[in-house]
């Protein structure tokens, strides 16, 4: 801007003085030309009365020789007006335009006058002027033609027009010199006035450019009373107002963007083209995209890929209403899939007059636990019913056979007797089991817990067990740090290493041998039960720990087993907070590995 001021200044002051140098230079030509032909006219006048009065007393026979004489004359003599000095010419002409005398030349040798303009105009009368270049003597040349009526003869004076080339070279010379002298005092004037202007203007600029980068604490330092000043101080008002709004909206921004991440749903909304506004980390895992500043302003339908979703949010947003589905999609993070239930909402606006939306809002909530839960419920409920009604079945039959009259056989109705035993007993361990199954699932810690050495609890489970083990020919073999202190409940973990214990003489082979095995480590207690029985094929890990799970469903039944001895486990293990993994194959044995804090 200080460039441009300063051309523009020297353009004007150019412009200005050219132009002053023009309208002066044409205002002394035309009153240099205006004295001349004043003069020159004085001269016609004076030499027309003369030669009027000679012609009048027959005293005039050669005028050739009276324009040389005349011409000499008033070249000799200083002008009438001393400013300027003349060169006079003098013609003699008849109205035939034939030239009679001529003081410069010779007049028998000069063409005829009749077409001159002067001429013509003083043929006519009056007093005939013009300005030309004349051929002759090579220069331009003012005329003044004057007539004497009486005896048809015309006076011509001409004076050559040196003096304005002159003129005009002086104009010119004292123009260059004005020009160069105003644009040394404009060049000097312009750089200051410029620097006086652009310099609050850069500062304003520069400051606008750090609060564009962020730096809102920048102010413009300007303290003068003219326009410019006071267009400061707006300014920087204008930015403190900027400075509080934007910290306002940042804070707000923060709070929601703390909210909206911190939920466990994911949260998605859009306006009414499906460009993103508002989304969270959590929808952002979901679709697999990248949380950042990026994502916002991006084309929802096309991050999204997935039809469903995409077609709830087309819908609601067309039609103004709330929808609600569900959809499988795959996770990356569990490679597994997942089951979303979909809320799409209109975004509703302020507008109370007219019923239209300003985008939808999108909220997945994962109820894949929820929807596992009720599948477990479901086949919970299943299994009970199936395991329940077996035991009662056979009750049922052998009580309805003795009623028809069995119960005379005293050998049959024995026999009866002792399957209905033994089928109320596998009811009851089944009702028992499922009680306290259910107890250990409601719990969210155990209260009834004291300090309990481990060893003194394994000891009890081998003296339990221990007529178990020896009916099939199987050594259990303790190697147990009796220094093994737990803050548990003694009965809780007495009845977990029963079930596992059990199942590991239970599923073992003929002469086998169970290994327990305790230690500590890192601030963790470890626990092994290990068996040389039959194994578990590895397809069936990820699942023997579910309610009424059977490898081989007939041989469990068969061994009294009731499908949540393993359950029972894996709760006890979760109530203490510990973990408990298994290790094993088809034919080669089983090992439980379990983790307990100290």
């Amino acid at each position: 801007m200080k460039s441009k001021i300063v051309k523009y200044t020297i353009f004007l002051v150019i412009i200005a003085i050219t132009i002053t140098g023009i309208f002066t230079s044409a205002l002394a030509r035309y009153f240099y030309k205006y004295e001349v032909q004043n003069s020159i006219e004085n001269t016609a006048v004076l030499l027309t009365h003369q030669i009027d009065t000679e012609i009048s007393q027959n005293k005039l026979t050669d005028f050739d020789k009276l324009a040389k004489e005349y011409a000499k004359l008033l070249n000799e003599k200083p002008s009438a007006i001393e400013s300027f000095s003349f060169f006079t010419r003098i013609t003699i002409i008849d109205y035939s335009g034939k030239v009679l005398g001529e003081s410069d030349s010779d007049a028998n040798g000069m063409q005829n006058h009749l077409n001159r303009k002067e001429v013509k105009e003083a043929i006519q009368g009056k007093m005939g002027t013009d300005e030309r270049f004349s051929e002759t003597l090579k220069v331009t040349y003012l005329y003044v033609a004057f007539p004497i009526e009486a005896h048809n003869i015309i006076v011509r004076v001409s004076i050559p027009l040196y003096q304005i080339n002159s003129i005009n070279k002086a104009f010119f010379f004292y123009t260059i010199i004005g020009i160069l002298a105003g644009l040394l005092l404009t060049i000097l004037i312009s750089v200051q006035l410029s620097k006086v202007i652009t310099d609050p203007i850069r500062q304003l600029i520069n400051t606008s450019k750090e609060i564009a980068g962020g730096n809102y604490k920048k102010r413009v330092n300007i303290t003068s009373k003219d326009e410019i000043g006071q267009l400061a101080y707006t300014f920087n008002e204008m930015a403190d107002k900027l400075d509080e709004t934007l910290l306002g909206m940042m804070d707000k921004n923060v709070r929601v963007d703390t909210v909206i991440n911190s939920m466990r749903d994911g949260i998605i909304a859009v306006d009414t083209d499906y460009k993103i506004l508002i989304i969270n980390t959590i929808a952002c895992d979901i679709f697999g995209v990248r949380h950042g500043p990026g994502i916002m302003g991006k084309n929802l339908i096309q991050i999204a890929r997935n039809s469903k979703v995409n077609s709830l949010l087309i819908d609601t947003i067309k039609n103004n209403t709330p929808l609600t589905d569900e959809i499988i999609m795959f996770s990356p993070a569990t490679n597994t899939d997942k089951i979303y239930k979909v809320y799409t909402n209109p975004i509703k606006n302020t507008d109370t007059v007219r019923s239209v939306n300003s985008g939808g809002v999108i909220t997945l909530h994962d109820v894949t636990s929820v929807k596992k839960l009720e599948q477990i419920r479901t086949e919970f409920v299943s299994n009970v019913t199936h395991e329940l009604k077996t035991p009662l079945t056979s009750i049922r039959g052998f009580v309805e056979t003795l009623k028809n009259g069995a119960i005379e056989d005293t050998a049959v109705a024995a026999k009866f007797l002792d399957i209905i035993d033994i089928e109320a007993e596998r009811l009851y361990m089944l009702i028992n089991d499922i009680l306290q199954l259910s107890e250990i699932e409601g719990m969210r810690k155990d209260d009834n817990i004291m300090e309990t050495n481990l060893n003194t609890i394994i000891g009890e489970v081998v003296l339990i067990l221990e007529a178990a083990a020896q009916k099939k020919g199987v050594r259990l073999i303790v190697e147990v740090d009796q220094t093994i202190n737990l803050l548990v409940n003694k009965n809780r973990i007495k009845q977990m290493l029963i079930n596992l214990v059990d199942n590991a003489i239970k599923y073992n082979v003929e002469n086998g041998a169970v290994y327990i095995r305790a230690g500590r480590s890192s601030g963790k207690t470890y626990i092994s039960i290990k068996d040389t029985g039959i194994g578990i094929s590895e397809k069936h890990h990820s699942r023997i720990f579910e309610r009424f799970y059977r490898v081989d469903k007939g041989r469990s039944r068969n061994m009294g087993g009731t499908g949540l001895g393993l359950s029972i486990v894996k709760h006890i293990v979760n109530l203490y907070s510990g973990d408990i993994r298994v290790v094993s194959q088809q034919g080669q044995g089983t090992e439980f590995l379990i983790q307990l804090p100290l």
